[in-house]
């Protein structure tokens, strides 16, 4: 046998054995209850959603699911929960990517850093924004709103939900897409924000699909368009922005992530289960009426989408002038 042959033969071999060790210890595993840590409140969409997929995915797994609600300080206190807790293969991170993108640069913590303590195991779903008026209203596109903007700049308002939230820095972004400023006034919930419009304080609303979608089927609110790279399923009339400012696309969105350590094998049957999950009928219809779309990648491809969006943010959070927070 030749050399070249000897270590082709030998390189198959070891292809082999790491094959037959990854799927071994991914039979194995979960071994015990997996713990699921949900860095928001309970009853909020992240909730919601990771009990739903918990409870799908244990029973693929045969074992418990178990959803911990650790809200504060934008995510922090149940990150630093996990990093601080005990270390095994058997607990992530679910969290919207407020979590993800906007805390790191908001919250400069000494405890712990999501960038660096974590990593990307499965992206789970794109939540994207979307723009609402007055029934009332005499504008029915995107571009017949900012047109309204554009001839009366100083009394057209747009209603949105704490500051330096998605959808409070999704006005900036409209705003310089369409080259002009849009005054945003924030409010503490989507309540106000549309209670805002509704009654004439403000001329439009950006939020997420679940507040604003019950209100334009109660003819309160006229959505007239979501933020995604294209049309959504259930919404094929509802235009997406992008249809006239193609760069700008406003997903929110919410994946799973894994302390720094954690075994490939057990980040991989994450992954590849998740999957599965979202593939389910039942499952893509529950969250449809979240306003969340299944998107699934490996956690290669999670990890390079998870850096373009921080870097994203990052900027944005800079332009509009907001100042990080320090933790202890």
């Amino acid at each position: 046998m030749t050399s070249l042959k000897r270590c082709a033969c030998v390189a198959a071999a070891l292809l082999l054995a790491a094959s037959s060790m990854i799927a071994q210890a991914q039979a194995g595993w979960p071994a015990k209850p997996v713990r699921l840590i949900v860095p928001s409140a309970p009853g909020t969409a992240p909730d919601i959603m990771a009990r739903l997929l918990g409870e799908k995915l244990g029973r693929i797994w045969n074992q418990q699911v178990i959803v911990e609600d650790k809200p504060g300080a934008g995510g922090l206190i149940g990150l630093a929960g996990v990093k601080n807790g005990d270390k095994d293969d058997h607990v992530f991170v679910f969290a919207p990517a407020s979590v993800y993108t906007l805390t790191p640069y908001m919250f400069k913590s000494a405890i712990v850093d999501i960038v660096r303590d974590f990593v990307p195991v499965a992206m789970v779903g794109v939540s994207p924004m979307m723009a609402a008026v007055s029934v009332d209203s005499p504008a029915s596109t995107l571009a017949e709103v900012i047109a309204l903007a554009k001839k009366d700049p100083d009394k057209f308002v747009v209603s949105t939900t704490t500051q330096y939230s998605v959808p409070h820095l999704a006005v900036d972004m409209l705003g310089r897409a369409a080259g002009t400023p849009l005054r945003a006034i924030p409010y503490s919930s989507s309540g106000q924000s549309i209670a805002a419009v509704v009654g004439g304080d403000a001329q439009m609303l950006i939020d997420g699909v679940p507040p604003i979608d019950p209100m334009v089927k109660g003819k309160r609110l006229k959505a007239i368009a979501i933020f995604s790279e294209a049309r959504v399923p259930n919404r094929p009339a509802l235009p997406a922005a992008a249809e006239t400012y193609p760069s700008l696309v406003i997903n929110g969105w919410f994946g799973v992530v894994a302390l720094r350590g954690t075994s490939a094998a057990a980040i991989e049957r994450v992954n590849r289960d998740m999957a599965t999950v979202l593939a389910m009928p039942d499952v893509v219809e529950r969250l449809d009426a979240l306003g969340v779309y299944p998107k699934t990648m490996t956690p290669a491809q999670f990890g390079e989408y998870w850096s373009g969006e921080r870097a994203r943010w990052e900027k944005v959070l800079k332009d509009v002038g907001a100042q990080p927070v320090l933790q202890q």
